[in-house]
């Protein structure tokens, strides 16, 4: 009778928290003109500004990964080989001020140490464990500028962290067959697990316009290459932001993977399609003459990062200065089709601002339901635009706004796939959660 009442306060607890806030509800989390990082001292920060290892017109914040209500972000070193001193950093509260504090120390961000992050865009955490996969192209500067050119530094790698002990767990390093240590731009990552635990990393190689595999468990790997992880043409590199055209012929961007890890889906920066992949593709270093891929549909704009809920595909829209989302469940109802062959075409406005959202960047989606993103006007920190005096307003955002919808968190249903065996850190983490409840409870 115990079990019957815990189990029904579950699922009453459940329906609450999804009924208590209103869809399209959004907050502005933080904001920031330029960064601010938790310095261990007053002089430790203007030592760094006069030896030049800090400049803060040169740090921008992008990817984001939230965890335990704990906000990480990456700090890419994209444009110039000096003056950022850190590239991966969790936003912590300093005498009522936020500020971005290096993770998980000082030591870890040491330019030119291999043994240290070197450049850092895409995050990606496994709530089921609390390991956060770190994705390290090796490269900084990569991005160019006038005066500088790229420094090969390290050898790419991802970097694992266990955020519940804010300690290193391992360095896995890439071989030359996945990551090139001259060329590759690694961009962002999504995970698959097998048996419920995580296998494989998938990675968008935005420079060499290719996926890049790699297999947790041999600690080797492979890459995917297909025309339509480049560039689109006919003017796709074109991004119009409050009028004004910005170029970006960049290739393979954002990349996400199905709720139940058949499919990854991505798309290029320049460029409007939405591609899907089998991940059984993927998983072989057999590259087979049929790779599965398909054009699942066109975008209302270009867009950089994309996530996949159990509901809908989100992207940020950068031409509309805001996030959408592609409506999977009514598409695949209205065609009668499943979501290996349904067509992208219902797509819906989550939020947007001309002001306050230009170029959303980095896509996450807590356990509680919310899409976090960031904002940063990327299109005018590349093109030496930007305002660092605050005359312009706040430059750097971190947002969410509460979707209703979670992938691999605290959700275990899904109405885009059949559960399997692929896929269950979902079905996983809320029986944790229940044996834990029935646990206190009996006692």
């Amino acid at each position: 009778m115990r079990l019957v009442i815990v189990l029904m306060c579950v699922l009453h607890t459940r329906k609450d928290i999804g009924s208590a806030q209103k869809v399209g509800h959004q907050e502005l989390v933080h904001e920031w003109t330029s960064v601010t990082f938790d310095w261990p001292s007053e002089g430790a920060e203007q030592e760094a500004r006069r030896d030049g290892s800090y400049v803060p017109e040169r740090n921008l914040i992008a990817g984001i990964e939230v965890y335990k209500g704990d906000i990480y972000l990456s700090i890419p070193r994209w444009r110039w080989t000096s003056g950022q001193p850190a590239t991966l950093v969790k936003v912590v509260n300093v005498g009522g001020v936020a500020k971005l504090r290096p993770y998980p120390d000082w030591a870890s961000q040491r330019q030119g140490d291999c043994r240290a992050l070197q450049f850092v865009l895409g995050v990606k955490v496994d709530p089921s464990t609390g390991l956060l996969y770190v994705l390290d192209t090796g490269r900084v500067g990569l991005a160019g500028n006038v005066s500088s050119r790229p420094l090969n530094l390290c050898q790419p790698k991802i970097v694992v962290f266990d955020l519940n002990r804010g300690t290193k767990v391992k360095d896995y390093l890439l071989p030359q067959g996945v990551a090139d240590r001259t060329s590759s731009f690694l961009d962002d990552l999504v995970l698959d697990r097998v048996d419920g635990k995580v296998r494989y990393a998938y990675m968008s190689d935005i420079l060499l316009n290719r996926i890049a595999v790699f297999d947790f468990q041999t600690e080797t790997g492979h890459y995917i290459q297909d025309p339509s992880m480049e560039p689109e043409v006919g003017g796709a590199d074109k991004i119009r932001i409050n009028g004004k055209d910005y170029s970006f012929a960049m290739g393979i961007d954002g990349i996400a993977i199905s709720p139940d890890c058949r499919f990854v889906y991505y798309s290029p920066l320049a460029g409007f399609g939405l591609y899907q992949i089998p991940t059984s593709t993927l998983r072989s270093a057999q590259k087979p003459e049929n790779t599965g891929i398909r054009r699942v549909g066109r975008r209302i704009t270009q867009s950089g990062g994309i996530a996949m809920g159990s509901k809908h595909l989100y992207y940020t829209a950068l031409g509309l200065s805001g996030v959408y989302r592609w409506d999977a469940q009514t598409d695949m109802r209205t065609q009668q089709r499943g979501i290996d062959t349904v067509h992208m075409s219902k797509q819906d406005r989550v939020v947007s601002s001309d002001v306050t959202m230009q170029w959303p960047d980095g896509l996450a989606i807590d356990s509680d339901g919310w899409l976090w993103f960031v904002s940063n006007r990327l299109h005018l920190f590349m093109t030496d635009q930007m305002d660092f005096s605050g005359q312009d307003g706040t430059n750097m955002r971190v947002w969410k706004v509460y979707i209703n919808d979670t992938w691999g968190r605290a959700n275990a249903a899904s109405a885009l796939a059949t559960p399997g065996p692929a896929c269950l850190v979902a079905s996983t983490y809320f029986v944790l959660q229940l044996s834990r409840l029935i646990n206190l409870v009996a006692h």
